[in-house]
């Protein structure tokens, strides 16, 4: 029995990469109706279907492997491989999409979502529950509007953050500063308890460092830049936003399970908490 090989089967990964659609499903046709024993009439009705350089040398390269490596297979079995393969990559940029975030100057003039840009997206398509975790929160209008508008609507909405007395003065300002209590009031807010936090061997405290936001267990944007005005309009800032389920329920399980275990605390319930 004649199985695909190593290299045959990156040959048919790169045609379905660099081939659209439209043209990959007409030389499925081609290769459907092909007859056993043709392959340079076969290889010349394929390139025939390709406008474009790069295609035809992809196209000519698979057939090249296909003879030398399984030439008893014939045009019907290359196409269901190319048709299932073709299913398997759309089915993969579904599943899981990604998009560069970036703030800072950008020379290149290349097509990138803003932080700013990509942050608002999540609050205002958030339907049912928004997880924001930042390091720093302040001066942020714009965002505390979008957040507003997602309360309004019925989002549950949940901040982990740093705060100053938790810190121990590692940032200047808290969250009541920038959201306020129409905001906090509405909210689930955690911080990350001293008593749970590592020190060095001079008593210094770790922080909590992390910046995400995950909308409806979907979407799942991870960045560099802190909830601030200047990482969302003067700092070089980097992030990436993600559109996967499974790596958005991570996110989420893993918060959840340092609340459970409280390291995460309810924020209302400390002292400090104004």
């Amino acid at each position: 029995m004649t199985t695909f090989s190593s290299k045959l089967l990156d040959h048919i990964r790169q045609v379905t990469q660099e081939v659209p659609t439209s043209t990959l499903d007409s030389l499925i046709k081609v290769l459907m109706a092909a007859e056993q024993g043709e392959p340079f009439q076969m290889k010349s009705k394929l390139l025939q279907l390709l406008p474009r350089g790069s295609w035809r040398q992809a196209v000519s390269n698979l057939v090249d492997v296909w003879q030398v490596e399984a030439g008893e297979l014939d045009g019907k079995a290359m196409a269901i491989a190319l048709s299932t393969a073709a299913h398997c990559q759309t089915k993969l940029h579904q599943e899981l999409s990604a998009e560069l975030v970036w703030t800072g100057p950008n020379p290149a003039s290349l097509p990138l979502r803003r932080t700013d840009q990509a942050l608002l997206q999540l609050i205002r398509a958030a339907q049912r529950d928004l997880l924001i975790v930042s390091f720093a929160i302040y001066n942020i209008p714009e965002i505390v509007k979008a957040l507003m508008a997602a309360i309004d609507r019925g989002v549950k909405v949940r901040i982990v953050a740093e705060t100053p007395e938790a810190s121990n003065g590692k940032i200047a300002y808290g969250m009541a500063i920038t959201f306020g209590s129409q905001i906090l009031e509405r909210t689930q807010v955690y911080i990350w308890h001293k008593d749970k936090r590592p020190t060095d061997e001079q008593g210094r405290y770790g922080s909590l460092h992390a910046k995400c936001a995950v909308c409806d267990g979907q979407h799942l944007f991870i960045s560099s830049a802190n909830l601030t005005e200047y990482a969302m309009s003067l700092n070089i800032e980097m992030g990436v936003l993600i559109h996967n389920q499974n790596l958005s329920q991570q996110v989420i399980e893993q918060i959840n399970s340092l609340i459970s275990n409280n390291d995460l605390v309810d924020w209302k319930n400390e002292d400090f908490s104004r």
